[in-house]
Formats: C-alpha cells, sequence, structure tokens
C-alpha cells in the first residue's frame, strides 16, 4: 500500500507518498510533460491541486507536494470506519463537480489509489496519470486490489459509480469490497449479502447496502438514467442522505472467519462456491461435453437406423397400443433413447431426442467424474414421498401419465413433466427447485408390416402451467 509522509528537502517541509523502490523503472511518459492537476473537496469548494515532484528518500521513489497530511480512502474498512459514510457522501459530492475527462472512467469506476482524504476530511482526488503511475509499479494483486475488484460488469453503465460508492460502504462494514471474492464475480456478481454478517450497522443502511448491490437492471436504468456516471451520483446523494452509520474505527479488518460466522452466511457461501466450480467446469469442459453429445446423437441417429434394421422384433413387440405409449414414457424418464425409439416406424422423429441426449451426457459425464447419478426419476422420487436430493442432482420425466383414446389408432396423453429449466422465463435465483408443467402429447399407433404395433406419428410436447417446486437438498458428506 501506497503510504503518505512528511519530509523536508532543502529547508522546506513537504508531504510525500511512496512509489517504489530505487530500482523500479517509471514509465518516462508518465514522469514527463505537463503535469495534470487533481482535486480537493472541502465541501463547499472544489480546488485545484498539484504535486511537485518525482523524488529519491532513503532508498525509495517517492511523490512530493506541498505539506498536506492524508490517508489513503483504503483505510476506510480501518482507522476511517467511524466516518466512512461521510467520506463516501463526500466523495459523492467532489466526483460529481469534476469533469468527466479528469474522471477517466474507462474500467467504469475510479481506481482505489486516486483517493485520498486529509486529517480536516478533505477529499482529494489525484490525476489518472499519477493512478496510471501507480499502477505501472504495482503488482498484480496490487492492481487487482485497486482496481478490477471494483469493477461490477453486469452493472449498467451509469450506474457504476453508484455501485462503487455502494462497494465502499459494503467495504467499511467487512473490510472486503463486494465483489472481490473469485466465487462472487463466477456466480453473477452476486455478494454476500450484509444482512447476513453479524457487523452491528444500523439496519436501514445494511438494507440500502445489500439492495443498490443487488438491484436489477431495469431498476439501475430508472435510477441513473442516461446521465454521465458522476452525474447519476446525485441519485446516490439523496437516497443515502438519511442513513446512520454507526460502526467504529478499528485497527484489523474483519476476518473472514467472522464474515461466515452465521450459519446462514456460511451456507451462502458454500452453494455460492458451488455455483462458481460448475461455471468454472463448464466454462473449461462445456466444449467437450457439446461435443460429445453432438457425436452421440449422430452415433445414436446411425446406431438406432441400424438396430431397427437388424433387431426383429423390438421389446415392444408383444404390445398393445397403451402400453407402447407407457414404454416410451418409462424410457424417457431412463434417458435412454434407444428404448424410446424401438417402437418408432421408419422415418419418424422423436421430438425429444437432443433434450434426453443432452441430459444423458451430463449424467455419465457427472457419474465419471464423481461416481454419482445426478438423475433422479420423478415417478420414483413421487412415491417415495418426495425425499432431499443430493445437492447438484436434478429431477426430469415424466409422470401421471393419463391416455385418451379417440379412435382405432389416435390418442391424446396428458401428463406431468418434470425438468430442471424454467421454459417460460429465467430461473429463480434461490433454494433448489424443479419446474412442474402440465404437458400434452398426441401419438398415433397402429400395426406394421411384421405383425406389431409402431408409433407413426407423435407430437412435440406442448407444456403449460409452470410451478416452481422447492426440493430439499444434501449433501454428499452428509451420508459420510
Amino acid at each position: 500500500m501506497n503510504r503518505s509522509f512528511s519530509l523536508t528537502i532543502d529547508g522546506t517541509p513537504l508531504s510525500a507518498i511512496t512509489i517504489a523502490s530505487q530500482e523500479a523503472q517509471l514509465p518516462s511518459y508518465l514522469v514527463s510533460g505537463e503535469k495534470q492537476p487533481g482535486y480537493l473537496w472541502d465541501g463547499e469548494h472544489l480546488t485545484r491541486w498539484y504535486w511537485k515532484s518525482l523524488s529519491l528518500f532513503e532508498g525509495t521513489r517517492v511523490l512530493t507536494f506541498e505539506a498536506l497530511s492524508i490517508t489513503p480512502l483504503s483505510q476506510l474498512s480501518t482507522t476511517l470506519r467511524d466516518e466512512a459514510l461521510t467520506l463516501v457522501r463526500r466523495l459523492a459530492e467532489a466526483l460529481l463537480r469534476c469533469d468527466a475527462a479528469f474522471l477517466d472512467l474507462s474500467s467504469g469506476i475510479i481506481p482505489l489509489w486516486r483517493l485520498w482524504v486529509t486529517d480536516e476530511g478533505e477529499i482529494l482526488i489525484m490525476s489518472q496519470d499519477i493512478g496510471d503511475l501507480f499502477s505501472s509499479v504495482s503488482s498484480d494483486e496490487e492492481r487487482y486490489l485497486n482496481i478490477a475488484c471494483w469493477v461490477h460488469h453486469t452493472v449498467h453503465a451509469p450506474f457504476s459509480l453508484i455501485d462503487q460508492m455502494t462497494s465502499l460502504l459494503y467495504y467499511s462494514a467487512v473490510g472486503t469490497p463486494p465483489f472481490a471474492d473469485r466465487n462472487s464475480r463466477e456466480d453473477g456478481f452476486r455478494h454476500l449479502p450484509l444482512s447476513m454478517i453479524e457487523t452491528g450497522l444500523d439496519e436501514r443502511t445494511v438494507s440500502f447496502i445489500d439492495e443498490t448491490l443487488s438491484m436489477s437492471l431495469a431498476k439501475m436504468r430508472e435510477a441513473s438514467g442516461n446521465k454521465l456516471p458522476h452525474k447519476a451520483l446525485s441519485a446516490f446523494l439523496e437516497q443515502s442522505e438519511e442513513l446512520v452509520w454507526n460502526l467504529e474505527a478499528v485497527a484489523q479488518v474483519m476476518s473472514e472467519e467472522a464474515r461466515l460466522a452465521s450459519p446462514k452466511a456460511a451456507e451462502f457461501a458454500r452453494r455460492q462456491a458451488t455455483r462458481a466450480n460448475a461455471k468454472i467446469f463448464w466454462r473449461k469442459f462445456g466444449w467437450i461435453i457439446i461435443t460429445v453429445a453432438l457425436s452421440l446423437a449422430l452415433v445414436t441417429s446411425f446406431v438406432v437406423g441400424r438396430v431397427k434394421e437388424s433387431l426383429a422384433p423390438p421389446y415392444t413387440a408383444t404390445f398393445d397400443q397403451e402400453e407402447i405409449i407407457k414404454a416410451y414414457y418409462a424410457a424417457q424418464n431412463e434417458l435412454d433413447i434407444q428404448k424410446m425409439d424401438a417402437a418408432l416406424a421408419r422415418k419418424v422423429k422423436n421430438p425429444s431426442t437432443m433434450e434426453v441426449t443432452n441430459l444423458f451426457v451430463t449424467r455419465q459425464t457427472r457419474q465419471a467424474y464423481e461416481s454419482i447419478n445426478v438423475q433422479v426419476d420423478p415417478v420414483q422420487w413421487i412415491e417415495e414421498g418426495m425425499p432431499p436430493i443430493l445437492e447438484g442432482a436434478f429431477i426430469y420425466g415424466v409422470s401421471d401419465v393419463a391416455i385418451e383414446r379417440l379412435d382405432e389408432h389416435s390418442f391424446i396423453v396428458h401428463s406431468t413433466y418434470w425438468a430442471p429449466y424454467n421454459y417460460e422465463g429465467e430461473t429463480e435465483e434461490g433454494p433448489m427447485a424443479v419446474y412442474a408443467y402440465d404437458m400434452v402429447q398426441r401419438f398415433s399407433i397402429e400395426m406394421g408390416k411384421k405383425g406389431w404395433y409402431e408409433i407413426t406419428q407423435i407430437s412435440a410436447p406442448e407444456i403449460a402451467n409452470m410451478r416452481r417446486i422447492e426440493v430439499a437438498t444434501y449433501t454428499r458428506t452428509t451420508l459420510l
């Protein structure tokens, strides 16, 4: 972390900020040319601030300026914690009054090493070239903590500084930015809710922070409109005006153990890690699985055609028409394409082939890597009283099959279709759930030339009346 201190050069008292060791090579384009001003905001006036020189002091390269005692804003989580709300609101006031070109919001946020606080509570915003200077001599970890971990990639662009100001309040309360953790970023930028962490912060302030950090795009647009990000801070100032900040300054930031002390926080972190790891897995290996699925679909279509020609009779040869329909759905529940297609007449296509194939590949891949069967047959699950299922598993299949004969060859089938997907909108966040639908499908079944019934026509499933059913889960360790 860059620190500030006082020094005297040629009898003149100055202040300085450490930049890097003497051996560090500073980019020439950053240390030559016209100095760009920073700005000081005292709550009423915005005044220009200039640094004096880059000097060498006791083996360290430092940035010098007229005597001014300052503290990095990163101390909001420790020594400045008791003043966090006041300082963040004052920072928002300063940013609101700055020029867009000076702010240089190319990353959507103000890098933390550009932000400082004087002993009098003034806000100092350094120029972007000084920020670039810090960046050029910093480690990857330091760059992440000052820039990248504050960038919220799914945020509405004009809302970005409102998001950063709120993130600073979250950081002040718990000692870490809301989206610094890898799992949070992999999990769609979901932060560990402040309400789950035992901070003692005023409940209204906690609600404001949590709601702002998890705001939908529609509400972000409503709050910030099409304003420039720094101009949209007027909404943040208005909404935070009546908030209460009742936390004290501390010497050390809250530990991860303390943040996850409550059962709710620990459970949230565990579930988030599971989702994040799954996303990373699919990003790394998804193309392999998709390739396998497509290859399997091609091989299946070829093999099934050969099997139908070579295997006589099929296992459904002795079945009547209704038994063939029941066998079709039983095979679907087993994710067995070959058995589903056994009674199909030539050139009749199974409308569920791709879906069943994809889920079959997912099940087999997980079984190969983790030695677990992640598919649950809904018929068996219902018969057992809908017990908890393994976390990460999915319920898929058809139950409550009711067959209605329309004429000698035609049937309409009403059933309940169970799937891990919400086909009517986005999958809702929350506890593990399965989606149940009313399904209607039509069959034509006629006697074939070889003396057994065949499906000569099958319609695409028609689903309606989606119900989201929460499902209790257990982890593998629960069984150990």
